[in-house]
């Protein structure tokens, strides 16, 4: 491969880890963001629950209200992994790439 383009396919392998970094961590963020939300429901139960009612709910309403809530987060903790673990293999491919291009370049 010229120089020259080994050059170009390498400032594209920067840029691609370099994005596949930023996914990393806007996926970790969002993870944690998660994470102190489900961390949270335990001790915001009743309060939450309590506030719905205000609004004119059934206390039974209220739960379910809150129990899809519950719900709902699970899935979207389960999802962020998920993302996390993509992200991960993907920076891992690239970096795992990189590396072979460059030493068939050497």
């Amino acid at each position: 491969m010229p120089q020259s383009i080994f050059y170009l396919y390498a400032m594209s392998t920067d840029d691609q880890l370099r994005k596949a970094m930023d996914r990393i961590t806007r996926s970790e963020k969002m993870q944690a963001r998660a994470e102190r939300v489900w961390n949270s429901l335990d001790t915001s139960r009743a309060t939450f629950i309590n506030s719905l009612c205000r609004t004119g709910l059934s206390y039974a309403h209220a739960q379910s209200k809150f129990d899809d809530f519950v719900e709902e987060q699970r899935r979207l903790r389960i999802r962020l992994a998920h993302e996390v673990e993509a992200a991960q293999r993907d920076y891992l491919d690239l970096t795992d790439s990189a590396g072979s291009t460059q030493a068939r370049a050497a």
